[in-house]
């Protein structure tokens, strides 16, 4: 009788706000960075300085957060070209790869529903300055309705990300109480992994985000079966990451399982 195939965890990137968070994400096992700023806004575009230094102390990769304002995901052109200069600022101080996701409407707005959510040309131009660095479409997505996730997911595919941070659902909820569309989002990309229609384009891999912590991510990692993970790992009203945290979840998803065909 053959024995089961065991299959390594995903990975846990850690999202952190300042100098310190990155430093004790990393030595407490987290696999990869996030690095941003302003938590309290939902996290902008990362510090230069601050990257800089890390790049010093750390070997773990670090992406950082492309983001110029909290006022939705829809840029006008002065928008635009800052996030360009950010992207190549961020790429001269070494940065490993990109977050950031840009939409054409926003919720709140009235739009012509043949309009696409994503805006294919301004991704595709931020995703080529990334010169192949992995670029992560970050939670604007969850503005977007389920009703639209398969065309979105290969206009994303399109654009050339590598993977889509999202929590299942509308912005602000968390993972666990989106079980069901997570479920539904991991079974849009395998039927796309399964027609092998975007020929150089890579599926994007999946990363479960939206309050996920030590208490529920074993229950997520079981429900979904996605290959990587995302959080802040801050206790309530902390502003630094809690190594307890992140030794906790990277040890509970790094515990061998059996080997499935879902492979996010």
């Amino acid at each position: 009788m053959s024995q089961p195939v065991l299959t390594p965890g995903p990975i846990l990137e850690i999202a952190c706000f300042n100098q310190e968070s990155a430093v004790i994400a990393a030595r407490a096992g987290a696999d990869r960075i996030e690095l941003c700023k302003d938590y309290h806004l939902g996290g902008l575009s990362a510090d230069t300085r601050i990257l800089q230094r890390l790049k010093f102390q750390l070997t773990i990769p670090i992406y950082t957060m492309i983001r110029p304002h909290a006022e939705g995901f829809c840029y006008n052109e002065y928008d635009f070209e800052v996030m360009k200069r950010t992207l190549n600022s961020l790429k001269s101080y070494g940065a490993d790869g990109f977050v950031f996701g840009i939409l054409n409407r926003s919720p709140q707005k009235p739009c012509d529903q043949n309009v696409p959510w994503v805006d294919l040309s301004r991704n595709k131009q931020l995703v080529q300055l990334a010169d192949g660095r992995p670029c992560t479409f970050h939670r604007a997505f969850d503005l977007i309705p389920e009703s639209h996730w398969e065309n979105a997911l290969v206009d994303i595919m399109e654009c050339g990300f590598a993977a889509i941070l999202t929590n299942g659902g509308s912005s602000g909820i968390k993972a666990t109480e989106c079980l069901d569309k997570l479920q539904t989002l991991v079974r849009y990309k395998m039927q796309l992994q399964g027609k092998g229609q975007l020929q150089s384009n890579k599926v994007p891999q999946i990363i479960v985000g939206g309050g996920v912590r030590s208490s529920n991510i074993d229950l997520l990692y079981s429900i979904t079966n996605v290959s990587a993970f995302h959080s802040a790992a801050l206790l309530e009203s902390e502003e630094v990451t809690c190594a307890d945290e992140v030794f906790k979840m990277k040890d509970i998803i790094a515990r061998p399982r059996e080997a499935d065909e879902k492979m996010n």
